[in-house]
């Protein structure tokens, strides 16, 4: 069989702060953001003031947008232009050409990853992830915009992506063949790996609250399928604890000095809750924190508890609940308790029903985008009649920054 016969799968999403695409062992993520970009002769310029060493295409990315006839930077290129837009807004998807670009984006970066291992990413099948505040009729919508800017060849449809690599004035053009693309809510990504590693391929029924950046989902998975009514997104995320904690300082500070969330945001993996305000010392923001992180856990645990009142009066129940996103090492801990509480489960209980991304092998941040690989694995697998291979196993995380 020709190389350009198979179907790889793929994974995609888009999240509020950063994007990820999977193949095989390999997550890429750059940030949620595209940009205008410079004029020719700015570029130049650019280029010969650049000191920076990190001539890499995830670092230096622009992506030619059919529709606007004009280059888009992307991610990290983007602190170069002067109009930048993010990808979502609110949970949503803000414009479909640059989610459009975005996807071109990251499909190419995995070319280029595939192509260091010697291997083709000529002809993918997608899986790809949309926040639920969309609906079924916008994943539609959006679906019907990527064919119909796609190039047609029969009765096969191709991706022409053009990219730049700014920093390297270097131009490359690629195809991709989409044999097909699938869609569903973005955090049932997480439901797919965990249906492929413990699960082992078994159901159950499974609760996912995905925190992430700028917002936070819930998603009942029953017997497979979403639970589309009680599934929804909203938009209290890290961002809004980082953005209480920094108007807090504000006004402690008699509204001298403003804290970027950016530099609390930073601190946040490394615990590190300790900030230097100019003229006023350093700041301990770690009561702010749990306070600020009780708050939302309390809200996630109040909705949490009000979808199960409602899933008892139509029999069913939930066999697993995961904790999932950026913001997961946050506030796992405060919402499992909340949730053992709600049930009046022993610890014992609560460990093994309550579980976080460790229980798949997958950091909790790429948990959705290699879920959606597996998901389209699973659609090739059923197009041939052959039984899916439940294995995967993610070694090479590739970052702008």
């Amino acid at each position: 069989m020709a190389a350009n016969d198979v179907t790889i799968p793929v994974g995609g999403e888009l999240g509020t702060s950063a994007s990820k695409f999977c193949c095989g062992d390999t997550v890429l993520l750059f940030s949620s953001v595209v940009g205008d970009a410079l004029t020719e002769s700015m570029e130049n310029s650019w280029r010969h003031m650049n000191r920076s060493v990190d001539s890499r295409w995830i670092k230096n990315l622009a992506v030619f947008d059919d529709s606007r006839n004009a280059w888009r930077y992307v991610g990290a290129m983007t602190r170069r232009s002067e109009k930048t837009d993010w990808f979502t807004n609110k949970g949503l998807i803000s414009n479909y050409d640059d989610a459009f670009v975005a996807i071109k984006a990251g499909l190419f970066l995995l070319y280029l990853e595939m192509e260091k291992k010697g291997q083709k990413l000529d002809k993918i099948g997608l899986g790809f992830g949309i926040t639920v505040r969309h609906g079924e009729n916008v994943i539609e919508k959006f679906f019907a915009y990527i064919k119909d800017h796609m190039v047609a060849r029969g009765d096969k449809k191709f991706l022409i992506i053009k990219a730049k690599n700014v920093a390297l004035n270097e131009v490359r053009e690629i195809e991709i063949q989409l044999d097909f693309c699938v869609m569903q809510y973005q955090a049932y990504g997480a439901y797919m790996a965990l249906l492929f590693s413990k699960y082992n391929m078994s159901v159950h029924n499974t609760y996912i609250i995905d925190i992430g950046h700028g917002t936070w989902i819930k998603l009942p998975v029953i017997d497979n399928e979403a639970e589309i009514g009680l599934s929804d997104s909203f938009t209290e995320g890290i961002h809004t604890i980082t953005r209480n904690i920094s108007n807090v300082i504000f006004e402690s500070s008699e509204q001298k000095f403003k804290i970027p969330e950016q530099r609390l945001m930073e601190r946040l993996p490394t615990k590190d809750y300790k900030i230097e305000v100019p003229g006023a010392g350093v700041f301990d923001f770690s009561k702010l924190l749990e306070q600020q992180t009780t708050i939302v856990a309390r809200d996630i645990g109040d909705r949490v508890a009000a979808d199960m009142a409602t899933l008892s009066q139509k029999g069913q129940s939930i066999d697993y609940f995961i904790i999932i996103g950026g913001g997961a090492h946050l506030l796992f801990d405060k919402v499992k308790k909340n949730i053992g509480d709600y049930f009046g489960w022993p610890q014992d209980v609560v460990d093994q029903r309550v579980l976080d991304s460790a229980s798949t092998g997958v950091d909790s941040r790429h948990i959705n985008c290699v879920g959606f690989m597996l998901l389209a694995r699973d659609q090739i697998a059923m197009d041939k009649g052959e039984d899916v291979q439940p294995g995967f196993s993610i070694t090479n995380i590739v970052k702008e920054l």
